[in-house]
């Protein structure tokens, strides 16, 4: 009988907060793009803390564009496939002629 209690406990245990037992917490990876005239600018933080740096021309003038469009969606395609998700975007200008735009990913919800 005092198996029985302790094994209906645990059930109710598991059964009211199923989803903590489960999994930690998400994930979460920054990018942060700084768009200058000619360059753009990636720094990409893990959630281990490591960062990386990516660059490409950018694209404002003519065929350009097409470059700079190429190189968002490889490192976002990277990400997608990596399982992160878009979760919120905000920006700001850093400079007269520089936009920074941050990106929040996240991974695991």
């Amino acid at each position: 009988m005092k198996k029985l209690l302790f094994l209906g406990a645990c059930l109710l245990a598991l059964a009211s907060r199923p989803a903590e037992a489960q999994t930690g917490g998400p994930e979460v990876l920054v990018v942060r793009i700084t768009e200058g005239v000619r360059r753009v600018n990636v720094s990409i933080t893990r959630p281990d803390g490591k960062s990386e740096q990516l660059g490409f021309e950018n694209g404002a003038f003519g065929e350009r564009l097409d470059k700079s469009g190429q190189g968002y969606q490889k490192i976002f395609a990277t990400l997608y496939q990596q399982g992160y998700r878009l979760q919120s975007t905000f920006s700001a200008e850093a400079a007269a002629s520089d936009v920074r735009t941050t990106l929040v990913f996240v991974k695991g919800q």
